[in-house]
């Protein structure tokens, strides 16, 4: 992923340039930008049975590495299995779900890209993987939020963008449960995405604490089994600053960990390159076209990673 705040922020800019009427309402505004959040809530699942907490992780994981296409399509089709009074929510999160894998897959070869070349460069953290991804994000998560919308994380918390109401959770929970099923052979309870939503919205309560003494005593426990503290590395942080050496706003060279060509393109042109694709992708998915979805992914997994479907 991208993090949760440049996530919300591209569905506010996205939902602007959809045709007039699909998304009509407040309800179906909170229901596309909470789609936007794509299968992210899903990894932080935990107040449930471990079971389902374990299929839950394992239905995010497969989401963002295979079968993209047949998924969101799937997700599309599941709309039309629901109740008529709940069908404008459901294409909403459907969309927002659509959001979501274009920014990931735009950016994802980015932050990869950056990833790999700290954990190599022999600084100690050649373990640290997720650790430094994580810390990527949230840079510049907090910087996008100063520089788009001149707001702090303090000013706005990032639990903030998962605004929802019951009926939302309970539509997107029946939708996520039928792509698990059908397109993964993931046995998932309909309630199950709702409460990831709630343990994700939780864990930023926790660690977005502002002063940072929770997360720092989190750390402290986590630092009896890792080398690294996770929650340290997702916590976001107060900035006013324009700089932010994550989004590469000096245009330095990079290469796509996947394909290896290079690109000195900044995260803001890549952000500004997806809402440019945003128009065309909404259109194939709206119309059911999987061979012009499929063009204009091009084939790439969640993680910008070219996939043979």
């Amino acid at each position: 992923m991208p993090a949760l705040i440049t996530h919300h922020l591209f569905g506010e800019e996205a939902v602007s340039l959809l045709p007039e009427g699909i998304v009509s309402n407040q309800e179906e505004m909170l229901s596309f930008l909470l789609g936007n959040q794509g299968p992210d809530p899903l990894f932080a699942c935990f107040s449930t049975r471990p079971d389902v907490a374990r299929a839950c992780h394992q239905l995010a994981h497969a989401m963002h590495r295979s079968q993209v296409t047949e998924a969101l399509l799937a997700l599309r089709d599941a709309v039309s299995h629901l109740p008529e009074r709940d069908k404008t929510i459901g294409r909403a999160f459907a969309l927002g779900m659509l959001g979501h894998y274009l920014l990931d897959s735009t950016a994802h070869p980015f932050v990869y890209a950056q990833q790999n070349a700290i954990c190599e460069a022999g600084v100690g953290l050649e373990d640290a993987g997720g650790d430094v991804h994580a810390v990527i994000e949230s840079d510049i998560d907090s910087w996008l939020l100063w520089a788009y919308r001149h707001q702090t994380v303090s000013e706005h918390p990032v639990s903030l963008n998962l605004a929802r109401t019951g009926r939302i959770e309970r539509v997107a929970g029946a939708m996520v449960a039928q792509v698990a099923w059908q397109v993964f052979d993931l046995s998932i309870p309909a309630n199950a995405y709702g409460g990831a939503v709630g343990d994700y919205e939780l864990v930023y309560r926790v660690i977005d604490d502002g002063s940072g003494l929770r997360t720092d005593a989190i750390a402290l426990v986590e630092r009896i089994f890792r080398s690294h503290s996770r929650a340290q590395a997702l916590a976001h942080h107060d900035t006013t600053s324009d700089a932010c050496a994550a989004a590469n706003l000096s245009h330095h060279e990079w290469h796509d960990p996947y394909t290896g060509a290079p690109s000195s393109e900044s995260f803001p042109d890549l952000f500004f390159s997806a809402l440019d694709r945003w128009e065309a992708m909404a259109e194939s998915y709206v119309k059911g076209d999987a061979r012009a979805l499929r063009a204009v992914t091009g084939k790439r997994n969640y993680d910008g990673e070219p996939t043979s479907e």
